[in-house]
C-alpha cells in the first residue's frame, strides 16, 4: 500500500509544472476584466478606415487579424489588438516600446499616466525589457 501511495505522488509531483506560464486571453476574457475594474469604459466603434487597428501596421507574426480594439479609459484611448502567444505578444510590445499582458499588446500607452496606470493595475501590464524578458 505504502507503495501504491508513493507512486500516486510520484505521478502528481512530476505532472506539476514549476515554471510560471502567462495566461493568454480571449476578447471576451479582456473586455470582463476591464468593465470589472471600471465598468464606465466604452468600446470605441470605428467608423472611419483610418482609425482601425490592422495588423499590418504592427509586428506581424502571430497578430490577430480583426482583433484591434479601441477603448475609452477615463476619455483617453487605449490601443489593444492580440496575438496568438504571449512570446509573440512581448516581442510585439518590445519592438513597439509598449506594453502587454497575456497575448495582448497596448499601443500608444507609454507616457499616458492614466493608461499606465490601468493596464498596470487591471491587467499587470508589462514593459519588456527584452523579447524573450
Amino acid at each position: 500500500m505504502k507503495i501504491f501511495l508513493s507512486l500516486i505522488c510520484l505521478v502528481i509531483l512530476s505532472s506539476c509544472s514549476c515554471s510560471k506560464e502567462e495566461k493568454t486571453y480571449s476578447p471576451t476574457e479582456m473586455w470582463f476584466i476591464a468593465q470589472k475594474a471600471d465598468p464606465s469604459i466604452i468600446l470605441v466603434p470605428i467608423t472611419d478606415t483610418e482609425k482601425r487597428i490592422l495588423c499590418e501596421n504592427y509586428p506581424t507574426d502571430g497578430c490577430i487579424e480583426g482583433s484591434g480594439k479601441r477603448i475609452l479609459v477615463s476619455k483617453v484611448e487605449l490601443i489593444t489588438i492580440q496575438y496568438e502567444s504571449v512570446q509573440q505578444a512581448r516581442a510585439a510590445a518590445f519592438h513597439l516600446d509598449q506594453w502587454y499582458a497575456g497575448n495582448w499588446i497596448f499601443d500608444d500607452v507609454t507616457n499616458e499616466p492614466v493608461l499606465e496606470s490601468f493596464i498596470q493595475k487591471v491587467f499587470d501590464a508589462k514593459r519588456p525589457a527584452s523579447v524573450t524578458e
